[in-house]
């Protein structure tokens, strides 16, 4: 089991459950990039990056006061929850853990990430979790992203930008970093249309002069990669320590 500090079992499921997505989950053929590993027991695993992440619902209840979830303020309980998928993703372990938002809107956020080192392997600054901040149209952006899968067409989402007005540099040449940027500019329901790829992955925003956060995940449209997210609290008879989780 996962000792995340859950009383329930949510947080527990939505990471287990990719032991079974490794094993039955054939998927789509869709890449010739489909990569095997043989665990110890013969089985095969399909390697690829593995991601863990988890905000807390500032949406249904705003207010300061929140109460104690581990893996939003124990970094410790986020590299074990994450560690559970290093064998996803063997090139790589990265956690990161915050605070967006101001006021009501302040959220705490954690995210866990494993990685398969396709796309610019050898850089150190393609891993994720990716924290970045770019100034915008609309005001100053503050983008969390993990990401689990490849994006195909990066370079033309990147060019579609530039084309757009955007000036913001790439600090990686990460395929999946271009998710941040095409967020940041065009906001999320559009960047996931634009995506051609298999992929699955979370952001977490802030607005840096409202205070205001924002929690968007998507998958690719045919579910090769998975994505499991759910609702949960510490103390069942509080909202003020309730969370979102989700995994990859």
């Amino acid at each position: 089991s996962i000792d995340c500090g859950f009383d329930c079992e949510v947080c527990h499921k939505l990471v287990s459950r990719l032991f079974i997505q490794d094993m039955l989950r054939s998927g789509i053929q869709a890449t010739r990039r489909q990569l095997f590993q043989q665990s110890r027991n013969g089985v095969s695993r399909r390697e690829m990056c593995g991601l863990v992440a988890a905000i807390d619902d500032v949406w249904h209840r705003p207010t300061e006061t929140r109460g104690n979830i581990p893996i939003l303020t124990d970094k410790d309980v986020l590299r074990r929850t994450s560690s559970v998928l290093h064998h996803r993703g063997p090139d790589g372990m990265q956690v990161s853990q915050g605070i967006v938002g101001e006021g009501v809107h302040k959220a705490r956020w954690s995210m866990g990430h494993t990685r398969l080192a396709i796309v610019d392997p050898a850089n150190r600054s393609a891993d994720m979790p990716f924290n970045l901040s770019f100034k915008t149209s609309s005001g100053d952006k503050i983008i969390h992203l993990a990401a689990n899968g490849e994006i195909y067409n990066y370079e033309k989402v990147y060019q579609q930008l530039v084309k757009d007005g955007w000036n913001e540099q790439r600090i990686s040449g990460s395929d999946c970093e271009v998710i941040a940027h095409a967020y940041a500019h065009y906001g999320g329901p559009k960047t996931a249309s634009m995506l051609d790829g298999m992929f699955a992955f979370v952001i977490f925003e802030e607005d840096v002069a409202s205070g205001k956060v924002k929690a968007f995940s998507a998958r690719d449209p045919v579910g090769i990669k998975p994505l499991y997210y759910g609702r949960t609290k510490c103390d069942k008879s509080s909202d003020e320590e309730a969370a979102y989780v989700f995994s990859s």
